[in-house]
């Protein structure tokens, strides 16, 4: 960090607490010595701001989404920002913004125009990766969310109401944040099940959604994703997805198609503060139950354990334990540090991918060839007006982005009961059947969807 910018972050508080006389200046009245500090202290913060503006301008785009009527009448469905993460074109964004539209476009800050590919979303988070064909293309540089401070200056960029590269400056009021019952930039709601935030004063509007949230270097350290307010706008309450975790998920996206979550075999219960003094520390999450034969029995963790930190991020509470799971990469080791009996210890675990866990637990399979995963289910058909048919069948539960699967229209929760005019007594006979079955000559499911009924082709181009 330079000295400047070092004196910058130092003494810019001092410039919000002179009176509103302190810069009221004439010619008939030169400044003093105070005066011409403070002058400078402003002169110096406003700098910071235009460099870390002018830094990050070139990598945030406007997002726009659009959908198709029975006409072909195309109709704008949102808007929302995005950030360019590479020069091959993939731009990270929200997913609540991507996925209300059939089609998306892209505006660079150049005024370019240009068509995206939906790449893939975890919905969970609240991420998405789009990607577009273009040249010139600026990458952002990432932080580092982890080394925040509360108080620290931050910038949001995006278009708020439209308005493209719209820069605001606040602090980061608090991280850690989850469980907040807020609306995302685009007035729905934000989900919930992985979040943790970056809270911000930074104003932020409808249409800042998945734009970055960036420090006085203008390197990303969060992806503006919702706001706490009553009447829809600003009101110093903005959210932003710590960009460690957005980062981490879109590489997945990239690199698999999907996000492979980790699974460490534990039932986990929140500290009481109470226990957290008398062991002297901060927080942490009690291992309520640790699952046999898991990752986290083979690691040497047992019942009543207290973790404080997993793969190198802290785990105060549920909500950052839960996401340094998520995060951590299926088969390659970790560290934990942990509390048992007062005493700090630490191990290392080799997580399980959670998915295929679930799915093996649930006497399922992955249809690797394909990408999709399945577990037996039976669903209940209304017959007439009393009664129901009992049907068995497969319940899809994932569908990896890109695959096959995917390409042919197959989706999560769809309910497969006859392949091919056949049906199957388990998961493995499944299997067997997509792995040697002919895709030239073609092969048909049948499924329901949203308790209708219909058919889905997987046949060779």
């Amino acid at each position: 960090m330079s000295s400047k910018m070092t004196k910058v972050l130092s003494l810019a508080v001092s410039v919000f607490g002179l009176s509103g006389n302190a810069l009221a200046l004439s010619a008939e009245s030169p400044p003093d010595a105070s005066q011409k500090q403070a002058m400078s202290m402003a002169m110096d913060l406003s700098l910071a701001f235009e460099y870390a503006s002018e830094t990050i301008e070139s990598s945030v785009v406007h997002i726009i989404t659009e959908s198709e009527n029975r006409r072909g009448y195309r109709q704008q469905t949102g808007l929302g920002s995005g950030v360019v993460a590479n020069t091959d074109g993939y731009i990270l964004t929200n997913a609540h913004v991507v996925e209300a539209g059939q089609f998306i476009n892209v505006r660079l800050s150049d005024g370019r125009e240009v068509p995206a590919e939906l790449i893939g979303t975890f919905s969970e988070t609240d991420v998405a990766v789009i990607k577009i064909e273009a040249e010139g293309l600026v990458p952002a540089e990432f932080g580092d969310s982890e080394g925040l401070r509360v108080g620290q200056w931050v910038l949001a960029i995006g278009s708020p109401f439209g308005f493209q590269q719209s820069v605001t400056a606040g602090i980061v009021s608090a991280k850690g944040r989850g469980s907040v019952e807020a609306a995302n930039g685009s007035g729905g709601n934000a989900p919930q099940r992985f979040q943790e935030f970056i809270q911000t004063d930074a104003a932020i509007n409808p249409g800042n959604s998945g734009g970055p949230l960036v420090d006085l270097h203008g390197k990303v350290i969060g992806i503006n994703t919702a706001i706490l307010s009553r009447s829809g706008g600003n009101n110093g309450l903005g959210f932003a997805i710590p960009i460690d975790i957005a980062g981490a998920v879109m590489n997945r996206i990239i690199e698999h198609g999907r996000v492979d979550r980790g699974w460490l075999g534990v039932q986990m219960g929140g500290l009481r503060p109470i226990d957290a003094y008398e062991i002297g520390i901060d927080g942490g999450v009690v291992l309520e139950r640790v699952v046999p034969d898991g990752p986290a029995e083979h690691a040497g963790l047992k019942d009543g354990d207290v973790v404080v930190a997993l793969g190198g991020r802290t785990t105060e509470n549920l909500v950052r334990m839960g996401n340094a799971i998520m995060l951590a990469r299926p088969g390659v080791p970790v560290e934990i540090e942990y509390y048992r009996d007062g005493k700090k210890r630490q191990g290392r675990a080799t997580l399980q991918d959670r998915a295929e866990q679930l799915v093996i637990a649930s006497g399922g399979a992955y249809i690797e060839n394909l990408g999709f995963m399945v577990v037996p289910a039976e669903k209940r058909i209304p017959r007439g007006r009393r009664g129901f048919d009992r049907i068995a069948g497969f319940s899809v539960l994932e569908v990896t982005d890109q695959s096959a699967a995917a390409d042919a229209g197959l989706e999560p929760d769809d309910f497969l009961y006859e392949i091919d005019g056949r049906s199957f007594e388990d998961a493995d006979q499944l299997s067997g059947f997509f792995s040697d079955a002919d895709y030239d000559r073609g092969v048909r499911l049948k499924l329901i969807r949203d308790n209708s009924r219909g058919y889905i082709d997987l046949k060779n181009n």
